[in-house]
């Protein structure tokens, strides 16, 4: 059989077949990697689609002769940087006379549909043994949380009775729903990690307008953002088409949850949400999310843990901004079930970066002539900013700043009149964190601010605050009789 025809098969082929040689450059690819990995040329390195296998410091022939007959698991990635699971087995033909182009091969087969129906066909052995470890720690978490809440509910209910002003009764009340908020975002969460692991987490594919979801989702939490004095952005791409389907109502939840633990753990900056069409192939659609705040960020040892469940970053965590563990968990199992894959890069102290993809429909077929999106350069760039962000020093003679730490100042107060140690310890953070560039004498009453909030001491905490807001007040009259 002459090379031509044997190219001919190999194009029927439903898996991933490519030739290279012995420097890695593709000297054939079948249909497939052309469909899949968009690339139009064979101008590439097997590098380029292995980048986990074949790193710099990899000699390929060595590499391909230790590893041929193994079935090794990988990801493959596209020419705009997207990846997707696959097995991989190498083939090498050492046999005299051989053409060079042909002496090493690639046999690639996605993994993407096995691992789906695997995921719903098999129990979570693993996740099982995860569930028992933790339990001790759930426990307690989840008594705490519930416990918080209840508590709220009694102590403002009975304040009710002791106060009859009505600018007291209406404080109270909010107090109350506050705590029933969080009593029902805890039940939420609980609710959806029983159905997941009852295999009752249904995927649905309707139509809705994608920009009104998002829209909705930054709408309803920007009072949030402004409250705690940081900013929350949002960015959709143009190309991306207003009517989707599928499940409108999980992919808000993996939205909410998200940009809810972008702004819990930011202080001072900002939190933006960019959404990124990255592939359109005839009616199908892939999407990509990033989340990015420039908050509190974690380790690369806390980054391994977050999405299991009943874990966050660590104890100190749990108890600072609440919790019970499930929220990125659940976000992680729906975004799977969509056909996406989700993941994170952070730094301890400058914030982080949540990415997930997810797979829908639309009605408009793909355009031939838009260009592909380069998801590794978009992290980058978001990367960069969110650092650059972080690493800006607070002008502390700027009014429009002072006006935020004397708002904060403002609602701190409140908190403190009201018991609401949890929300006075975020406003008072946030001072703390904006008057870090002030002068030392602001900066030093910001810090024993915050150890007293944490102690719940209140008339330590009143004398502060008085304190600070005379300041402030004194600096914007000042600036103002300057200008």
């Amino acid at each position: 059989m002459g090379v031509k025809a044997i190219c001919d098969l190999l194009d029927e082929s439903s898996e991933l077949i490519c030739f290279f040689d012995d420097k890695g450059e593709i000297t054939f690819m079948n249909r497939v990697v052309y469909s899949e990995l968009d690339f139009d040329k064979m101008n590439f390195n097997i590098r380029d689609i292995l980048p986990n296998l074949f790193t710099d410091k990899v000699d390929i022939v060595s590499y391909v002769k230790e590893n041929v007959s193994e079935d090794i698991r990988s990801d493959i990635y596209r020419k705009n940087h997207t990846c997707f699971p696959v097995n991989v087995h190498f083939y090498y033909n050492d046999e005299k006379p051989c053409d060079d182009d042909l002496k090493m091969a690639v046999f690639i087969t996605d993994l993407r549909e096995v691992d789906s129906l695997s995921k719903r066909l098999s129990s979570n052995e693993e996740n099982m043994k995860d569930v028992l470890r933790s339990k001790d720690e759930f426990t307690a978490n989840l008594t705490h949380e519930l416990r918080t809440p209840v508590n709220g509910i009694r102590g403002h209910i009975r304040n009710l009775y002791e106060k009859e002003e009505d600018i007291s009764n209406k404080r109270t009340m909010k107090i109350v729903l506050d705590c029933c908020d969080n009593m029902e975002k805890i039940i939420d969460n609980l609710l959806d990690y029983a159905k997941l692991e009852n295999g009752k987490m249904v995927i649905e594919s309707n139509p809705f307008s994608i920009r009104e979801l998002i829209n909705s989702s930054v709408s309803t939490l920007e009072s949030v953002a402004n409250e705690k004095g940081i900013e929350l952005r949002c960015n959709i791409s143009e190309n991306i088409p207003d009517i989707v389907y599928g499940d409108e109502f999980h992919l808000s939840q993996v939205i909410n949850n998200l940009l809810n633990n972008a702004i819990k753990f930011t202080s001072s900056g900002y939190v933006s949400l960019d959404v990124y069409k990255t592939k359109h192939k005839k009616k199908d659609i892939e999407l990509t999310f990033f989340v990015t705040d420039t908050g509190i960020g974690m380790s690369v040892e806390d980054m391994d843990k977050i999405f299991s469940s009943f874990s966050q970053a660590d104890g100190s965590i749990t108890r600072k901004y609440g919790g019970t563990g499930l929220g990125l968990y659940v976000c992680k199992q729906i975004v799977e079930l969509m056909g996406g894959h989700i993941e994170v890069d952070s730094e301890k102290g400058k914030g982080s970066t949540f990415t997930f993809n997810i797979n829908m429909k639309c009605d408009e077929k793909s355009n031939d002539k838009e260009a592909d999106v380069d998801i590794f350069e978009l992290k980058k760039m978001l990367d960069v900013g969110r650092k650059e962000q972080s690493e800006l020093k607070f002008d502390f003679t700027n009014p429009t700043n002072l006006k935020k730490i004397s708002d904060m100042i403002e609602k701190c107060k409140l908190c403190i009149e009201l018991d609401n140690w949890d929300k006075a310890e975020g406003f008072s953070s946030g001072i703390k964190s904006l008057s870090e560039n002030a002068p030392k004498e602001v900066s030093s009453i910001a810090f024993r601010l915050v150890m007293n909030v944490r102690k719940e001491k209140k008339d330590k905490c009143r004398d502060y605050l008085d304190e600070l807001d005379n300041i402030i007040t004194s600096t914007i009259k000042a600036g103002e009789k300057n200008g």
